[in-house]
C-alpha cells in the first residue's frame, strides 16, 4: 500500500474509532451528566461512520470498511423511530388545531421577522421561550393571538381566553411551565409550555432531570387530551427523554416524521432536536416540522393536530394505536 493510502487509512480508522467511542459513551448516558451529552448526536455519528466505511471501501480495506458500516448501523438504529411511518390513532373529522413553539433567544433583536413568521403560520396557540421585557413588548403586537400570559421567561398566547391557566415551578428552581385549556371545537385540549434547564454541569443536569420529572407529573395529572410543547434541553436519543415519556404517559410527536433538528441554527453540522412536542391519547398528529429561521439560535417547531371528539361521558373514541408505548428501545 502506498504511503499516502496508508496515511488516509490510518486517519479514517482513527476518526471512526473516535466517533464509535463517543457513540458508546452516549449509551451510558443515564449514569453521568457528561455521558448523556454524547447521546445526542446519533445522526452525526451514523453519517460520519458511514462516510468512513465508504472511504475504506475505496481504499480496498473491506474488513475495516464493514466494521465502520456496522458501527454506523448501530448508531442509526435509534433513528428508526423517526424514519419509519408512525402509527396514529384514527380521528375521523376531529377538531383541528395549529400550535407553534418558539424560543425567541434573548440575544435576538429581529422582532418583526419573528412576528411576520407567526402571522404567516397562523397558529391557534403559541408558546414563546426566553421572553425578555423587549420581547414581551414586541409580542403584544400579535393581534391574532390576543390572549397572552407571561410567567418567568415563558409566554403563552392563544386565539381564545386562557381557561384554567396555571403556572408551575419545576424542580424547585427557576424553571417554569404554563398550562391552560384550549377549546378545539368543543373538545378542551390541555396545552403545556415548558423550558427545562441547560444540563451543563452535574448540579444543573440534576436540576434539569428534576424539572422533567415534575413536568411528567403535571402532564399525567392534566385533563386529557394533553399537548406539551417545550425546549426540554435533551434529545430523543437520551435515556432521560425515555424516562420522561414513560413517566408522563405521552408520546413523541416527531416519531415517523423524519428528523426535525431545531438547534443550533448558528452551526448546522451539530443540528439536534431539543425542542419537542409530546402528546397523550386523543391527539393525532397531522403535521410536525421546523419553521423557518426567525433570528433565533432555535428554529420554531410547528405542529398541526386533530383531536378525538369527546363523548358525553368525557371519554373519546381512542384506538389502541393512540396509547403511548412504555418504551421506545
Amino acid at each position: 500500500m502506498p504511503d499516502k493510502a496508508r496515511r488516509i487509512t490510518s486517519f479514517t480508522v482513527a476518526v471512526a474509532a473516535t466517533v464509535a467511542a463517543a457513540g458508546a459513551l452516549g449509551a451510558l448516558g443515564r449514569f453521568a451528566w457528561w455521558l448523556e451529552l454524547f447521546s445526542h448526536f446519533r445522526v452525526q455519528y451514523a453519517l460520519t461512520l458511514a462516510a468512513c466505511g465508504g472511504v475504506l471501501l475505496v481504499l480496498r480495506r473491506p474488513v475495516l470498511a464493514l466494521a465502520a458500516l456496522a458501527l454506523a448501523l448501530a448508531n442509526a438504529l435509534p433513528l428508526a423511530h423517526y424514519l419509519l411511518p408512525a402509527q396514529e390513532p384514527a380521528v375521523a373529522g376531529g377538531p383541528r388545531m395549529k400550535a407553534v413553539l418558539v424560543n425567541t433567544w434573548f440575544r435576538n433583536g429581529e422582532h418583526e421577522r419573528l412576528l411576520d413568521y407567526v402571522g404567516a403560520f397562523g397558529p391557534d396557540v403559541a408558546v414563546f421561550l426566553e421572553v425578555t421585557p423587549e420581547w414581551g413588548e414586541a409580542l403584544e403586537r400579535l393581534d391574532a393571538l390576543p390572549y397572552r400570559s407571561l410567567a418567568g421567561e415563558i409566554l403563552v398566547a392563544s386565539r381564545q381566553p386562557l381557561a384554567g391557566l396555571k403556572a408551575w415551578p419545576l424542580g424547585g428552581g427557576a424553571a417554569m411551565a404554563l398550562s391552560f385549556s384550549y377549546d378545539a371545537a368543543g373538545t378542551p385540549v390541555t396545552v403545556i409550555g415548558a423550558h427545562a434547564s441547560w444540563p451543563l454541569g452535574a448540579g444543573i443536569a440534576t436540576s434539569r432531570n428534576l424539572e422533567l420529572a415534575d413536568l411528567a407529573a403535571i402532564a399525567r395529572a392534566a385533563p386529557p387530551p394533553v399537548l406539551l410543547l417545550g425546549d426540554l434541553n435533551t434529545t430523543a436519543y437520551s435515556p432521560v427523554f425515555d424516562s420522561l415519556l414513560a413517566a408522563s404517559g405521552l408520546r413523541d410527536c416527531a416519531e415517523g416524521r423524519g428528523l426535525n433538528p431545531t438547534w443550533p441554527t448558528l452551526f448546522p453540522p451539530l443540528y439536534i432536536q431539543i425542542d419537542h412536542c409530546l402528546a397523550g391519547p386523543g391527539v393525532s398528529i397531522d403535521r410536525l416540522g421546523p419553521g423557518r429561521r426567525v433570528g433565533s439560535d432555535h428554529r420554531p417547531l410547528e405542529v398541526e393536530i386533530s383531536v378525538v371528539p369527546q363523548s358525553p361521558d368525557g371519554t373519546g373514541g381512542i384506538t389502541a394505536a393512540a396509547a403511548p408505548p412504555t418504551s421506545r428501545r
